[in-house]
């Protein structure tokens, strides 16, 4: 793009929301506008503000972030109480990871396992 002494709000706007969808990083954008690193800053910040977006989580590129998770075609052929089942044993086995054992088997035979070191409590 041509690069121009001002910006219109709309134009700062359309720039803040290319960095937000990640097709360009803050510098990149800074350096194909012809602007410095905090114009496109705000800008960005500016498009999420005004948008109603929250802070863009950090750690995930964005071909990560947009993949569907291991497994949801599974979940999406299931019925409502199959869901509110599977959700249910999600948290009990969080809740059984945090103080440190899990089960194997069900019913009369079932056996705590610790996790990690047998010696800890």
């Amino acid at each position: 793009m041509e690069r121009k002494e001002e910006y219109s709000a709309d134009e700062q706007m359309a720039i803040g929301k290319e960095i937000r969808d990640g097709l360009l990083t803050i510098p990149a954008a800074a350096e194909k506008y012809g602007v410095d690193y905090y114009a496109a800053r705000r800008w960005y910040r500016r498009y999420a503000k005004d948008s109603g977006l929250g802070p863009k989580r950090r750690g995930y590129s964005g071909l990560e972030a947009r993949t569907a998770p291991a497994g949801i075609e599974e979940l999406e052929s299931m019925t409502r109480d199959q869901l509110i089942d599977e959700v249910i044993k999600a948290r009990a086995e969080a809740e059984r990871a945090k103080k440190g054992y899990t089960v194997r088997g069900g019913g009369q035979g079932k056996e705590f396992l610790p996790l990690g070191n047998p010696n800890s409590r």
